[in-house]
């Protein structure tokens, strides 16, 4: 095979100085659109505490991740039917306005909608950088640029606290989203003149009752889950929650009568996709749920700044990066990838459940180090494996849906753990306050404010509120922990397909 039929096998005919400059502007967009969820983790405390939300604070991130959760099915559809490249630029654009819709509220409602319209933007960004990346590379080839995409996953979540903690201690939180305008503007400069892949228009009705039906189900799914912070059983989340139930499998009939259904429900009877979804789910519950909230304990139970929480997250970040990279090369360099999640899964429950209890305990950082190593190194593997072999068992009519599937399903694992964190959180606080001094649960969430003030309140009270802080995080942290031992079960379900080793758009440009 010459040289010129090598590149073809590998890279779809693309000039190798294009694909260079395509995959590096592909990995700098998911870093940017995945930073907006741990950039925010650091200021989560002082915007709480500025808008005087405690409550609302799991909304923040919850409304963003909802958002990319529901579209991000429906953008990877459009972007097969209509092309990457349009569906790709017109996310990136939304993605900025929204941006600067973030930085200019003046209320926590305000943030809240803004976050949702951001989030529409951020998870087709992700979810279509996956999927080109599938377009362009084989799956065998793919094993190393795939941990490259989650190095690129892991050092937004490394860089995010470092970067708003150093905003919010010199300047202030709206310049945590003012920074994306530029970062978009040169990404879509780049993106407008090297993403240019052979795309054939189809014609097809879109689904826009699944597009509506699930929406309207998870927006209801998500409102119960908050309301439940209140009271675990009250009839407004019940209500709710109930009506999720319902929706659920009116989308299913739904999907099974379109012409170009949302998530085409033919999938899921492969077995590979079906149980990469399910991998995704839980790995979705720790990357978003428990990690997000060890930062607020190292906040407001520690007392300690934003920069130094983000630099405390450290470890977690140092064992993705290095299972992303290295699951990513082991995959290309032996062809097979089963095992990974496997291990994985029982590192990341092993992780969870060690730091539950140092988070009870309140013990020292250092004992933090490796068990946050341990947690990073367990579902970073899930996620590269996951992305890996559903793309290799899929055809490419089906690359982008089946891939925006796969992050459909890590977001709603997310938001939904975030949801189930803070409601654990607030009901914790709710019942340990009143119990430890004496005081209503409502005078005891308004404790609840930056961490400067927690740290100014009386000794006896202030030990009260760190002490169920710590309950409540650690509890998180269980929560997780047992979503990832039925990651254990679906990790040792998934088959091992053997690993193409051409590109998807190589088999379409031939057939041409």
């Amino acid at each position: 095979m010459n040289a010129t039929e090598t590149r073809t096998e590998s890279a779809s005919g693309l000039p190798q100085r294009q694909l260079h400059i395509l995959l590096a502007t592909l990995i700098a967009s998911t870093c940017l659109a995945s930073m907006d969820t741990s950039i925010l983790v650091t200021a989560l405390p002082t915007i709480a505490g500025q808008f005087n939300a405690f409550e609302q604070l799991s909304w923040v991130i919850s409304a963003y991740i909802v958002t990319s959760t529901i579209s991000t099915p429906l953008l990877g559809k459009l972007s097969d039917l209509y092309g990457r490249r349009t569906i790709f630029l017109s996310a990136m654009g939304t993605f900025a306005v929204a941006s600067l819709l973030c930085g200019l509220s003046q209320s926590i409602g305000q943030l809240i909608a803004a976050r949702a319209l951001q989030g529409v933007g951020g998870g087709a960004i992700q979810a279509l950088s996956f999927a080109i990346l599938g377009d362009i590379l084989p799956p065998r080839e793919r094993g190393k640029y795939v941990g490259y995409f989650t190095l690129a996953f892991a050092s937004a979540a490394l860089l995010g606290p470092l970067v708003g903690g150093f905003i919010i201690d010199h300047w202030t939180w709206p310049w945590i989203f003012f920074i994306n305008l530029p970062l978009c503007g040169s990404l879509m400069l780049a993106l407008q003149r090297t993403l240019n892949l052979p795309f054939r228009r189809r014609q097809a009705k879109l689904d826009f009752a699944g597009a509506g039906l699930i929406a309207v189900g998870l927006a209801a799914l998500m409102i119960g889950l908050e309301e439940a912070k209140t009271k675990l059983l009250n009839t407004k989340s019940l209500v709710l929650i109930g009506f999720f139930l319902i929706v659920l499998p009116i989308f299913v009939w739904q999907e099974t009568r379109a012409s170009e259904p949302m998530i085409p429900l033919r999938l899921f009877r492969n077995k590979v996709v079906l149980a990469c979804s399910m991998l995704g789910l839980c790995a979705g519950a720790v990357s978003f749920g428990a990690s997000n909230y060890i930062s607020v304990y190292f906040q407001d139970a520690l007392f300690i700044s934003p920069t130094q929480a983000g630099l405390r997250s450290m470890p977690l970040m140092v064992g993705i990066v290095l299972s992303s990279t290295g699951t990513g090369r082991l995959i290309a360099s032996r062809g097979y990838y089963k095992r990974f999640p496997v291990v994985g899964s029982f590192l990341a429950v092993i992780g969870l459940s060690v730091l539950s209890v140092l988070i009870y305990n309140r013990s020292a950082y250092i004992y933090f180090i490796p068990w946050m190593v341990v947690m990073g190194l367990g579902f970073g593997s899930v996620y590269t494996t996951t992305s890996i072999a559903t793309q290799n068992a899929c055809e490419i009519r089906d690359m982008g849906v089946a891939t925006a599937t796969i992050m459909f399903f890590r977001s709603l694992g997310g938001s939904v753990m975030l949801a189930i964190s803070g409601t654990i959180l607030n009901r914790t606080i709710r019942s340990e306050l009143p119990r430890r001094v004496g005081i209503t649960a409502e005078k005891g969430l308004a404790l609840i404010k930056r961490p400067k003030e927690i740290a100014a309140l009386p000794t006896p009270i202030r030990k009260a509120v760190v002490e169920s802080i710590s309950t409540g995080v650690g509890r998180i942290q269980v929560a997780a922990a047992l979503s990832m031992v039925i990651a254990i079960v679906w990790a040792f379900v998934l088959p091992e397909l053997p690993l193409r080793n051409r590109a998807g758009l190589t088999d379409v440009l031939q057939a041409e």
